[in-house]
């Protein structure tokens, strides 16, 4: 069995790898779990907002990914996420922040999105911690059920 290189992680690359195209960025810092909506009441009106700490995370993954040159594509895709954190977060939490911070910017929606695949990984210094991001075509058998 032929051994595949594994590339280096890089935050402005495109790479081909077996003819699919692969983006690849790198988001510094602590990953922002996607938080639950909060209600607020302003006089007699209820209203739904997003927490600001999440808001602010969804915005600098959509920046760092335009200044890789993303562009949206409108086929499926699998996506790979990379944690480095040095505590416990949820998985789920964090893929919702990043997947929404690049609704419109690497993919048109999140729908799109037919593989995901969210490895965590241990650092011990908080300036280690990172998430790194792989976009790439699906596989033709990807998404049809």
């Amino acid at each position: 069995m032929a051994r595949t290189k594994r590339l280096e992680p890089h935050p402005r690359r495109l790479d081909v790898r077996e003819g699919e195209a692969m983006i690849r960025i790198t988001i510094p810092g602590r990953p922002v779990p996607k938080a639950r909506p909060r209600l607020g009441v302003r006089g007699r009106t209820a209203y739904i907002y997003t927490p600001p700490a999440t808001k602010e995370y969804e915005k600098l993954v959509g920046w760092v990914a335009k200044a890789t040159g993303c562009r949206p594509v409108k086929m499926p895709v699998a996506v790979v996420l990379d944690v480095y954190i040095k505590r416990k977060l949820d998985a789920d939490n964090i893929a919702k922040s990043i997947l929404d911070g690049l609704n419109g910017i690497a993919y048109e929606d999140d729908d799109q999105v037919v593989e995901l695949l969210v490895r965590k990984h241990r650092v011990k210094a908080a300036a280690d911690e990172r998430v790194e991001i792989e976009i790439r075509e699906a596989g033709e058998s990807a998404g049809t059920a």
